[in-house]
């Protein structure tokens, strides 16, 4: 049955029949007569008793009600109206659509006899989980706080940190039985009007039953759906939100996820964590400095490595060149399928760490890589360069901060092993032409994913790498006297 936008009739009964039928074997639906002493029958209060905190129904807001009745001498319905006012945020609810949203959202709603509209009001009495630490984004430095999956809770936190009126927000209804709650936040001087335009456009344009996850809003936003690049930078930390909003970025925020989506975002911002701004700027760099080369070791590693072992054994030194024949000697696979096994127990050992309780999963992660590495070793199955390499490898994939960008760069670890088995160097070179090109197409609302490179500005750029002082960065407010 739909009620859209249905209006509300003067009858209580007559609303209350719509209302049983919606929520027909419903065995949590509670409906609460308030009558007269001879029967008659004045309003009714409904709600899910699984939502709504009882307690406080029947102690503050049932009773108080009561009471204003028994010394009020004006209409009934009047005295029904003033108490509800006289306790808080009241809803006038104008048809019964959304008198369905308020209960199903953790509300009471009041029909008055008489009366064409009802009254609701917001009083959740189901737990929610504590503010925490992110459990992706640890930090030394910085705010340790992290979202729940309570939306108020989520708004909450960036509220509390950007105390300006420019902080605007929007507000979607999401999925058709779900009826997620999703905001869009947003400083209205910072933002690019455009790109916000677009954005709004693609919200309204989304067409789901359930909306389960920010993940899926993430998947119908973005410009290239088939891309193994995340294109929207994801982050549980309200310090990075608040941050972002101020550099005119948009962050997403939706109910039921402790995930935001920050948008539009580029490839080097998903390189470099929030605690950046909380270090000494020379230590700051010296990290992005290193998270550079472990981006490239974690792609290229074991691709190079097949490539000079395989084709370019003159381009390596001969001590070196010496102890790779040695190790190799007596293996029966060639160094891709040597590299690939490796690659592939790797993978498997550290989804099984994932899955697996956090103290049992981080004993098979260690100890399986060590039993499984020694193992195919000792058996002659690989040589000990690749055990080394693929290792290097997977420590190196463990500094980049956005985990979806190292999921990314995984996956693209196997088909550049092929080309480094088929053609040497000349393959990788191809591989990695292929993409850098990727990335320079990809595109969020017109902007840029390779943002920060500007031909036409090279100061620009060195700012996007560099992180200066925080008193010559562009969005501090100290000025230097």
């Amino acid at each position: 049955m739909e009620l859209k936008q249905e209006p509300i009739s003067t009858s209580v009964s007559q609303n209350l029949e719509k209302l049983l039928q919606y929520f027909s074997q419903n065995e949590y639906l509670v409906v609460r007569n308030i009558t007269t002493n001879d029967g008659q029958s004045l309003a009714s209060i409904i709600y899910l008793n699984i939502l709504v905190d009882e307690n406080i129904l029947n102690q503050q807001i049932i009773r108080k009600m009561s009471e204003d009745l028994l010394y009020w001498k004006g209409p009934v319905d009047d005295a029904i109206t003033g108490s509800l006012y006289s306790l808080g945020a009241v809803r006038l609810l104008p048809n019964l659509d959304a008198v369905v949203s308020m209960i199903t959202d953790a509300g009471f709603v009041i029909f008055v006899e008489g009366r064409s509209e009802s009254y609701g009001m917001m009083l959740p009495g189901y737990e929610t989980r504590a503010i925490d630490e992110p459990k992706l984004e640890v930090n030394v430095r910085g705010p340790r706080e992290g979202f729940t999956e309570d939306l108020q809770i989520n708004l909450g936190m960036v509220y509390r940190r950007l105390k300006t009126s420019d902080l605007k927000s929007k507000s979607y209804i999401i999925g058709r039985r779900s009826q997620t709650k999703v905001s869009v936040l947003y400083l209205d001087t910072q933002v690019d009007h455009t790109v916000l335009e677009k954005l709004m456009s693609r919200l309204d344009a989304i067409d789901l039953n359930v909306l389960g996850d920010s993940a899926q809003i993430e998947e119908w936003i973005q410009d290239n759906t088939f891309s193994p690049f995340p294109q929207i930078l994801n982050t549980e930390r309200p310090d990075r939100i608040v941050t972002a909003l101020n550099r005119g970025k948009i962050a997403i925020i939706t109910d039921g996820t402790p995930i935001a989506l920050i948008a539009p975002s580029s490839f080097f911002e998903m390189m470099h964590p929030s605690e950046d701004l909380y270090e000494r700027f020379y230590f700051a760099n010296f990290l992005r400095l290193i998270r550079l080369i472990t981006l490239f070791t974690s792609l290229f590693g074991p691709s190079l490595y097949i490539a000079l072992t395989t084709f370019h054994l003159e381009m390596v030194p001969t001590p070196l060149m010496m102890a790779f024949l040695s190790a190799k000697a007596g293996i029966p696979f060639p160094s891709f399928i040597e590299a690939f096994i490796m690659e592939v127990a790797f993978e498997v050992l550290r989804e099984a760490s994932l899955r697996l309780p956090r103290a049992v999963g981080q004993s098979v992660s260690i100890v399986g890589a060590l039993i499984i590495g020694e193992a195919a070793v000792q058996s002659g199955i690989v040589s000990r360069p690749v055990v080394i390499v693929v290792a290097m490898t997977g420590i190196a994939s463990f500094t980049i901060p956005s985990f979806s960008t190292a999921i990314a760069l995984r996956m693209l670890r196997f088909p550049l092993m092929l080309l480094a088995a088929s053609t040497g160097v000349f393959g990788l070179s191809l591989g990695l032409f292929a993409i850098l090109l990727h990335l320079c197409s990809l595109r969020f609302c017109g902007v840029p994913f390779l943002e920060p490179v500007d031909s036409e500005s090279l100061r620009n750029t060195f700012k996007k790498f560099i992180l200066l002082p925080a008193r010559y960065r562009s969005s501090s407010s100290y000025k230097r006297k």
